[in-house]
């Protein structure tokens, strides 16, 4: 026997995949703490910007008692400045100090800073929530539909497990000798053709059951790859928000220097306080940070988790030609829908192609988007079945005495096992950090088009992964001779 196995995850590994009282894996902590993690930066600048219109229009209202009033103003945007970061946060803070000291307003200064901040600041921060909250509502709905489909994936595995359980019983009694014997007897014949009866309909069962669990598995791997683009959607929308709302907040901060330099010259000292810091506002580093902060949560969306049906597992009691049989069955499955993802593919990089060739210089509407958008579920989905297919090929050709030689697949390296709350085996596939960066790649079109046309390879889909894919196209000419054999059985 082999020792090529799948690795077991390790304890640290095991803690992020945490599992849930339903058993199996939690997908709310896998991939979803950069999401978290700008979700936290967006409110956080969302509660500023509603705070610092608040605290801009109680200025406006309260100018004709200002002398009176400025300190509480100051205080209050002082505490609102000092919870961010970066250089334009720091010039809101110097302007909440010069505010204490400014004890004389102008009707005039009330009318600019409601026609030029407090307004355009109110409508800024209420299109970012309206935006917030779409996104949100994206993720979620996504998020919801993956959990259904893996909630009855997991029944139907369950279901498939049971239904093999008894098979297998039934099957055992029908082939042992003592009950040949027994049934010999002309009384008994009545409840041997019963028994008969049975094993047929449980071996419909059985071929019924691991159809639909093999449903259930490719339904939930679509809709967990929905779900990670709606993540990567509003990770870059929650990007440009925090962006646009940092330039904002720069020109306000502007704004209001101007102001306090058209002011009487016994506040010209205070505009000179204020000019510095307000010029050294430097959206592009404060947005670093941001950035730096949010990639340190930059985890790997990768991981599948794949199908383990009954007949792979060999400590599992089955007759071993049934289980030959019931394999190259699965096989032939999961074959179908890759031969479908592959012309499905084929399709769409003609299609991709004749794009780039024919609207070269045009401006790129949603249909290009979506073309390269489907290329990339598609891509992602040949990955997953060619994944399943080194499993079941592997237990075939195992069963049949002569197993892979060690690392003779790069699968064998990235397929890891572990057991559910229910004690089955489950096999998870963790892509390689550059396999799954090539396949979600998200530069623009243009670019998209340059580095895919540039160096297409052989268009067969070998090329996505480097030597992961390579070795996904040996395996699969090294095991034919393999799969004609279990096609006859």
């Amino acid at each position: 026997m082999s020792t090529d196995k799948p690795r077991s995850l390790s304890g640290s590994r095991k803690g992020k995949l945490r599992y849930t009282l339903r058993g199996g894996f939690d997908f709310d902590t896998m991939g979803h703490a950069r999401y978290h993690e700008l979700r936290k930066f967006v409110k956080k600048g969302n509660d500023f910007c509603k705070e610092l219109g608040n605290i801009m229009q109680e200025r406006v209202e309260l100018e004709l008692h200002y002398a009176k009033t400025m300190s509480k103003l100051s205080a209050k945007l002082m505490k609102a400045a000092q919870k961010g970061i970066g250089s334009i946060q720091k010039a809101w803070l110097v302007i909440g100090k010069e505010m204490e000291t400014d004890g004389q307003a102008h009707r005039c200064i009330a009318n600019s800073l409601e026609d030029d901040i407090v307004k355009p600041l109110k409508n800024l921060q209420e299109t970012h929530c309206r935006i917030k909250k779409t996104v949100e509502c994206n993720v979620s709905k996504t998020k919801k539909c993956m959990n259904k489909w893996r909630t009855d994936e997991r029944r139907s595995k369950k279901e498939s497990f049971t239904v093999a359980r008894e098979n297998e019983k039934v099957q055992d009694m029908t082939s042992d000798a003592s009950y040949s014997i027994l049934t010999s007897n002309a009384n008994l014949a009545k409840d041997a053709t019963k028994l008969e009866n049975k094993k047929r309909k449980l071996e419909e069962s059985v071929k019924k059951s691991y159809t639909e669990y093999y449903t259930y598995c490719v339904r939930t791997a679509r809709a967990k790859l929905e779900w990670e683009m709606s993540v990567n959607d509003a990770e870059k929308n929650f990007m440009a928000l925090e962006e646009e709302r940092l330039l904002r907040l720069k020109e306000y901060a502007h704004h209001v220097s101007q102001t306090y330099q058209q002011f009487v010259p016994k506040i010209s000292q205070l505009s000179s306080r204020l000019t510095e810091p307000t010029y050294e506002c430097n959206v592009p580093q404060d947005f670093s940070i941001i950035t730096d902060t949010v990639n340190r949560y930059d985890e790997d969306l990768s991981v599948q988790v794949l199908p383990d049906f009954y007949p792979e597992h060999t400590n599992l009691a089955m007759n071993k030609k049934r289980r030959i049989t019931a394999l190259t069955k699965i096989l032939q499955l999961v074959r179908q829908d890759l031969d479908r993802e592959r012309r499905s593919k084929k399709g769409l990089d003609t299609l991709a192609n004749a794009m780039h060739h024919h609207a070269s210089g045009l401006k790129h509407d949603d249909s290009h988007k979506n073309v390269y958008e489907k290329l990339h579920h598609t891509n992602l989905m040949i990955l997953y079945l060619e994944a399943v297919n080194y499993k079941v090929v592997t237990a075939l050709a195992t069963l049949e005495g002569h197993p892979p030689a060690a690392a003779s697949n790069a699968f064998s390296q990235h397929i890891e096992t572990t057991r559910d709350k229910n004690g089955y085996q489950m096999s998870v596939l963790k892509m390689p950090a550059s396999v799954y960066q090539k396949l979600t790649s998200t530069a623009p079109i243009d670019v998209l088009n340059e580095s895919m046309w540039s160096d297409r390879g052989s268009a067969d889909g070998t090329d996505i992964g480097g030597q992961l894919m390579c070795d996904v196209y040996n395996a699969n000419l090294a095991d034919e001779s393999l799969n004609a054999r279990c096609h006859i059985c």
